[in-house]
């Protein structure tokens, strides 16, 4: 088991006779269902089901069929090949997922996997309006599922993990099955897919990063709080003046989690304590 830092806000959504349903386990269900529910509908109306479903951009905007913004992450049960990259999905989304959302709680995560669901579609949509660029719809939600699997990566990146018998750190998973994947979608000419590979990626690492996980993106807010400093010093003549150590102390912070949990640090608590992380994985490096 790998050690958590539990969110205070990591509860199920309801219970099924004394088993709690969190969200994960919702989501997962419901690819599930809706993978079983496709094979059957296909095999009356072929593939009118996927086309139905499937992300087409001058569907969306131009006829108004908003729900393929949402039901492009269905999984196509259109042969043997696709039958297994569900189950690997699905293995991913079970464990990675769950993983995240333990240490996020329970509103990160749904805000989370909507913007992992939301952004690459309505990106794609925008495209078509700006650019003209009208591409052929595509479903499957794989790349939902890999921002899920860089948002563990970037919580946990020095985790081993052994898949296909080969065992590396969670980051360095992350950069192969990246660059990996997309080779194969510069190789096959499929520049949508590419970019929703990268937008999804991006929000999976952006997302934990600006909640304070993994080393946190703090050197955006801070440049950002610099910078409104600087131009109210300048407006009012005021000289400002920066503490450059930090002075939170680590076992204070570490006994604030054991009483109330990870949910209770502030930003700059989750950054000293990252820092304090990174410091140590370097000297055990070195």
């Amino acid at each position: 088991m790998l050690y958590h830092d539990r969110s205070e806000d990591y509860r199920p959504l309801f219970w099924i006779s004394g088993r709690p349903i969190y969200v994960n386990t919702l989501i997962l269900i419901l690819h599930v269902l809706t993978f079983a529910a496709l094979a059957v509908v296909m095999s009356f109306a072929q593939m009118g089901a996927l086309n139905a479903l499937s992300l087409g951009n001058y569907e969306v905007v131009h006829f108004g069929q908003v729900w393929r913004l949402v039901t492009y992450i269905a999984f196509p049960p259109t042969s043997g090949w696709d039958a297994i990259n569900f189950i690997f999905a699905m293995g991913f989304l079970f464990y990675f997922g769950r993983q995240v959302e333990e240490f996020v709680g329970r509103r990160t995560y749904i805000n989370l996997y909507a913007a992992l669901v939301l952004v690459p579609s309505l990106l794609y949509c925008l495209l078509g309006l700006a650019a003209g660029l009208w591409g052929e719809g595509w479903i499957g939600g794989y790349g939902t599922i890999f921002g899920i699997f860089i948002a563990f990566a970037t919580i946990y990146p020095g985790v081993e993990i052994s898949i296909w018998f080969v065992n590396l750190s969670a980051k360095y998973w992350a950069f192969a099955l990246l660059a990996t994947l997309s080779l194969v979608n510069i190789a096959l000419r499929d520049w949508i897919s590419l970019g929703s590979l990268c937008c999804d990626a991006a929000i999976g690492y952006a997302g934990m990063r600006l909640i304070g996980a993994g080393y946190g993106l703090t050197w955006v807010t801070e440049w950002i709080e610099d910078r409104q400093a600087q131009r109210l010093a300048h407006k009012h003549q005021i000289k400002v003046i920066k503490d450059a150590k930090v002075t939170e102390s680590i076992d204070e912070i570490l006994e604030k989690i054991s009483k109330h949990g990870v949910g209770s640090l502030s930003a700059g608590e989750r950054t000293a304590l990252e820092r304090a992380r990174a410091n140590l994985l370097k000297r055990d490096q070195g």
